[in-house]
Formats: structure tokens, sequence, C-alpha cells
């Protein structure tokens, strides 16, 4: 399963930063899922950029979904995001992604939708 995080927004790099910076160090997701910066596209060229463009976790057990959840959900409270945060889930059906959707929205004090 991979979980792609996605921010829109001025401070839309800095987000990211900080978010694959508290993933990465979280000691509780090693060995559940890896954590990797994904560059931008450069579209002129197809080339990657310098830029940071999403956060994606790759997880190889669906065990490891409950630690990265936790993760996030602390992250997101210590750090009150500025940028709003998408996150994309792939590689599990449709039912599944709607639950994880609602749980990685959990505590969110805007919309309900996960940020």
């Amino acid at each position: 399963m991979e979980i792609r995080f996605e921010a829109v927004g001025a401070a839309r790099e800095e987000e990211l930063l900080s978010l694959y910076d508290w993933l990465a160090g979280d000691r509780a997701l090693r060995g559940g899922a890896r954590v990797t910066r994904v560059a931008e596209t450069d579209p002129g060229t197809g080339r990657m950029g310098p830029g940071l463009d999403a956060v994606l976790a790759v997880l190889s057990a669906v065990s490891g979904v409950g630690q990265l959840h936790l993760s996030y959900l602390a992250w997101r409270r210590s750090h009150r995001p500025r940028s709003r945060i998408s996150i994309d889930i792939s590689g599990v059906d449709a039912e599944r992604v709607a639950e994880l959707l609602r749980g990685f929205g959990e505590g969110d004090d805007s919309d309900g939708e996960p940020r």
C-alpha cells in the first residue's frame, strides 16, 4: 500500500519537509513503512527539479497503517500546518481507502477532511 501526502499553499514545501522529517524520525514506523521524499518534475524537461512535490509512505504490512495514522495526527496537532494536506492512498480497495481517509481526518477542526 502507498500513501502519498501532498500540500497546497504558499508554505507547501515547508509543510512537506516538516511532515517528512516527522515521519522519517518516528521509530515506531521503522520496519513497517518506508518514507521517502518525491521531487518535483520540471514540466519543460521532464527531469526532477530541486523542489519537494510529495511525501510517500510505502507500507510493507497493513499493521503499519495504524502507526502511520497516529504519527500523522500527532504531527498535525503539534505542527498545525498552514497548507492543506491531501492524502492519496493506493494499493487497497475503495472501501478501505474511504475508511483510511476518514481516520486520517480525525480531530480536524475545520471541514472533517484530511489536511
